[in-house]
């Protein structure tokens, strides 16, 4: 067998005092090699001839053990001193040969302190799990979140983040992203582009990559906070949240504005808004020279008094700007900064609170269990980065007491924070970025609106963020209910649409892929009516699919995993079907329902038609209870129209067909427990040239006979 030079059978030579040192083993073809060493320790191989490792030696070679690993440099049944990097050593292991089978006790048998494993030559490679037992068992009494591991194949999961090729080196090569971080890594999975783990899809980053409205710890620039300031230079709390202007200073550093209602371009012409900026440090000692004639950023406080080119008397800064929104960062986090990296925040694989949330965060210890899903807890996070008064801007509006008269609503008292220790933090905030903070709303004009402050009245462009119910309700932790089954409707070659309602607002979320459900795509707003298109699909493809909505505590419903199939490239489309109502009064025991889908078009561009199936059963190989007009199935009770035509009519204000369903021995309502007939149905469609749709996806529906005096 070649033995294979590497840096550790390097070292292991080293000690051969550069003789040369035979560790060939007869192979099939009675072939060796010779490995030597200088007197620097470089080793060689000298290749006599290849042979294909057998056995043991095959085991070890295929894990990257070399072959003085176990042979030490004179040969024979001895181990060479190695410690891996893990701590795991060689030393003081045992070898024994008793006839035809040779059995170790060695300590990289036993890595990282993990139980000694059962070897057997003709078995391997071990489970990861096997040797990195400190994640191989997660206890739900200790652990709220983790990177789940599925136990029938533990290793496949950890190679979804893990590059194995080379983990016997002791260095850590993460899988996806750019190869580069643990935050590509991080964000590359999920990203929504195709992985999985245990069979979940990671959630998306939301907000991560947006530069507007986005993450704050992710690439987004930040935004700028506008004070006022009066006369004398006395600052108090304005506005935050807000653009930053261009060529903002990072802290400690502040740009002030003085702004001036008079001619744009100096002595002359249209009168017009401007500004004039300066840099300054926390002191208010100016930096560098004024821009003057500016425009005026948004957010500045406009000075009508200044308004007299001649007599200046009237101007004075009247905004201070500074980066961020309340408080301060904690060394060595800085505003304006790239990117948080995931790990300051995240642990890797599991966690004793709520989203993988790290244990120690800036040299801040968070306890096991200090933050749910909800956020209840989070300030700990928040206080580890976040000095100061977090939610001082806050504060300038938000009141102990909110009084109402009847006709108005006002706060009173003193400044209280609207989220305190103990609130929903996730509620507001989270990787989407901040959430609930600016709802748009009319503007409310601002010469009547009843909150005033400091004798002026106060501009509120959001109405709806006092007065629609945007602060958060007791925290509740009950995922949303779906007050209709998710289904599909206009498959195509390259698209379908996935639709879904829920009892409360809930974010709206696909995650779909072949084989397994590794892509997402959606929206994270808050909405009751979901809907989903998928588009660019592969034609006649089979795809997964199930639907993940989450409400505002960031309760989690995901349905279980559904199939669809998209047509051939130049097949004909499923038709769509509607709803089906076949509501009776007590007493009768027959009716008719109109079973109605959507037309579709053909790409030949023929007349279509089309076949309806009815049947009691989802797997259509029955019917009880029912009929359909036309020749059936040989041999079964299924009701079959066979292929009929049809003008379309009107139905929900879109082009529809229909055909008649008969149902019979209608259930009755005797004001007790009673069970409806359920029936199953579904169409299809061809061309002139006899292409054939798929089946629509069964639609199904229910049929009693009811007592309104119940």
């Amino acid at each position: 067998m070649v033995c294979v030079t590497s840096g550790l059978l390097a070292t292991l030579l080293a000690g051969c005092g550069g003789g040369d040192a035979s560790l060939g083993e007869t192979g099939a073809a009675g072939t060796s090699s010779r490995v030597t060493a200088s007197a620097y320790g470089a080793a060689t191989t000298e290749a006599v001839n290849a042979c294909v490792p057998t056995g043991a030696h095959g085991a070890h070679a295929a894990s990257g053990f070399d072959c003085a690993v176990c042979h030490a440099c004179a040969g024979g049944l001895a181990f060479g001193e190695v410690t891996f990097p893990g701590g795991a050593t060689t030393a003081g292991g045992t070898m024994t040969r008793d006839g035809g089978t040779t059995t170790c006790s060695v300590g990289c048998h036993t890595p990282l302190g993990a139980p000694s494993q059962t070897i057997a030559w003709n078995a391997g490679p071990l489970e990861c799990t096997s040797c990195h037992s400190n994640i191989s068992t997660i206890d739900p009494s200790a652990v709220l979140s983790s990177h789940l591991v599925n136990p029938a194949d533990p290793s496949a999961t950890c190679e979804s983040c893990h590059d194995v090729s080379q983990h016997m080196t002791g260095q850590v090569i993460l899988a996806g992203g750019d190869g580069t971080t643990t935050s590509s890594t991080c964000v590359g999975c999920h990203s929504g582009q195709g992985e999985t783990l245990g069979g979940q899809t990671p959630p998306l980053l939301v907000g991560w990559d947006d530069l507007g409205g986005g993450d704050f710890h992710g690439d987004r620039e930040g935004t700028c906070r506008f004070d006022r300031l009066d006369r004398s230079g006395l600052k108090t709390i304005g506005t935050g949240a807000l653009e930053c202007p261009a060529g903002q200073p990072d802290l400690p550093n502040a740009l002030r504005i003085t702004s001036r209602w008079w001619y744009a371009s100096g002595l002359s012409g249209p009168w017009a808004w401007t500004c004039d900026l300066e840099t300054v440090d926390a002191a208010g000692n100016r930096i560098g020279a004024i821009l003057t004639r500016q425009p005026c950023p948004a957010g500045t406080f406009l000075n009508s008094s200044c308004n007299n080119p001649q007599i200046p008397t009237g101007c004075y800064p009247t905004t201070w700007v500074t980066r961020g929104f309340g408080g301060s960062l904690s060394a060595p986090f800085a505003r304006g900064q790239s990117a948080v990296a995931c790990a300051s925040c995240h642990d890797f694989h599991s966690s004793a609170n709520a989203f993988l949330l790290a244990s120690t965060v800036n040299g801040v210890a968070l306890p096991a269990a200090t933050i749910d899903r909800a956020g209840v807890g989070a300030q700990a996070l928040c206080n580890a980065c976040h000095e100061g008064e977090r939610h001082e801007v806050c504060k300038s509006c938000h009141k102990e007491l909110w009084l109402s008269d009847g006709e108005y609503s006002w706060f009173e008292g003193a400044p209280a924070d609207p989220a305190p220790d103990g609130s929903a933090c996730f509620y507001c905030h989270g990787h989407e970025g901040i959430r609930f903070m600016a709802v748009s709303s009319p503007a409310y004009p601002a010469s009547g609106h009843p909150f005033r402050m400091g004798g002026q009245s106060k501009a509120q462009p959001q109405c709806s963020h006092c007065h629609s119910g945007w602060a958060p309700p007791a925290t509740e932790y009950v995922a949303p209910v779906l007050s209709s089954t998710p289904a599909v409707s206009g498959i195509s070659a390259t698209s379908v649409t996935v639709s879904w309602t829920t009892g409360e607002p809930a974010t709206t979320y696909v995650e779909y892929g072949v084989g397994s459900a590794g892509f997402v795509a959606g929206d994270d707003g808050f909405v009751s009516a979901h809907a989903v298109t998928l588009s660019g699909l592969t034609p006649g493809t089979t795809y997964v699919w199930r639907v993940r909505s989450s409400d505002r505590f960031r309760n989690v419903t995901e349905t279980a995993l559904q199939t669809f199939t998209t047509t051939a490239a130049a097949g004909v489309p499923v038709p769509d079907l509607a709803p089906v109502y076949a509501g009776v009064r007590v007493g009768t025991h027959t009716t008719t329902a109109s079973l109605v889908w959507t037309p579709v078009t053909s790409p030949s561009g023929t007349t279509l038609q089309y076949e309806v199936q009815l049947a009691s059963d989802p797997a259509f190989t029955y019917l009880v209870n029912g009929s359909l007009a036309g020749p059936g199935i040989p041999g079964s009770s299924v009701g079959d129209s066979g292929w009929v035509s049809g003008t379309p009519a009107t139905y929900g204000g879109q082009p529809a067909l229909s055909y008649p369903a008969t149902l019979t021995n209608i259930p009755q309502d005797d004001c007790g427990d009673y069970v409806p007939n359920v029936y199953y149905w579904r169409v299809r469609a061809r061309d002139a040239q006899g292409a054939v749709s798929d089946w629509s996806p069964a639609g199904t529906f229910g049929v009693f006979a009811g007592d309104p005096w119940c």
